[in-house]
């Protein structure tokens, strides 16, 4: 049932290539000193016969302080196609400065695409509202996933409210606010049934938002998805779940409509 597409070798310098020609936006994330950082680049050109891109150096789109990027850092790059979206994995190789159209410097970085290209349609980052009558248990923990064999609570659990394969809306009582701060690192346990490996995600704290109920809602970023973390729920299978409960709606809709 998997909604990600995994192109081969010739596919996905065709799309790159594409995607250089167009000098196109690109969404970077990478993972220093222990944080998770959301950041925005541009596609300044890509060399197939060494498997190169060569991004702009990228800009924070968050309030921390921008992280220092070196050689061997692994950077998940992921670009807008059609009703697509691209997703790759790519290693630092070097930072360098580049001469502008306009004859100025740019501050770019050559980074090494160590994986192939996936595909995703892109309505998969459509959030889906997870019907009253379908519970799917959450939890969090403060401060990110915990180390396996590591002794930790969860910060607090509730109910998924909504899902996209950008984040989800956790629903939780009142009493139970665990007052994040924007940014704020959180790891999250979706147990989607009993009989089913949980899926272990990383996320940010985004907002917090009063539900119909006098319940919270707690709105949450995943990161690091482009990386495919050991032990960490992968992009295909939270994109899974979302097509998943998408087909449930629309089987409720038509159930109701007849």
């Amino acid at each position: 049932m998997t909604r990600a597409t995994n192109l081969n070798a010739q596919a996905s310098q065709s799309v790159l290539q594409w995607a250089a020609e167009r000098q196109l936006l690109l969404a970077v994330s990478l993972c220093s000193d222990g944080r998770w950082h959301n950041m925005r680049s541009q596609l300044f050109r890509f060399d197939p016969s060494q498997g190169l891109l060569q991004i702009t150096f990228p800009l924070i789109s968050d309030t921390d302080a921008p992280p220092e990027i070196s050689p061997g850092d692994k950077l998940g790059i992921s670009f807008r196609r059609g009703h697509k979206k691209c997703i790759l994995l790519g290693q630092v190789v070097l930072r360098r400065s580049e001469t502008g159209a306009d004859g100025g410097l740019i501050d770019t970085l050559l980074v090494r695409t160590s994986d192939g290209l996936r595909e995703l349609q892109r309505r998969v980052y459509r959030r889906i509202a997870v019907s009253r009558d379908r519970f799917i248990a959450v939890k969090l923990w403060e401060g990110g996933v915990p180390s396996p064999g590591q002794p930790s609570w969860p910060l607090c659990a509730g109910r998924l409210a909504n899902l996209s394969v950008g984040g989800i809306l956790v629903e939780i009582r009142a009493d139970q606010n665990p007052r994040l701060g924007v940014g704020d690192p959180v790891g999250t346990e979706i147990i989607v049934a009993h009989d089913r490996e949980p899926l272990i995600v990383e996320a940010q704290y985004r907002h917090c938002c009063l539900e119909s109920d006098g319940r919270l809602g707690l709105g949450l970023q995943f990161i690091g998805l482009e990386h495919n973390l050991p032990g960490r729920a992968s992009i295909t299978q939270i994109a899974d779940l979302v097509k998943s409960l998408q087909h449930e709606a629309a089987a409720v809709d038509d159930a109701e409509e007849s």
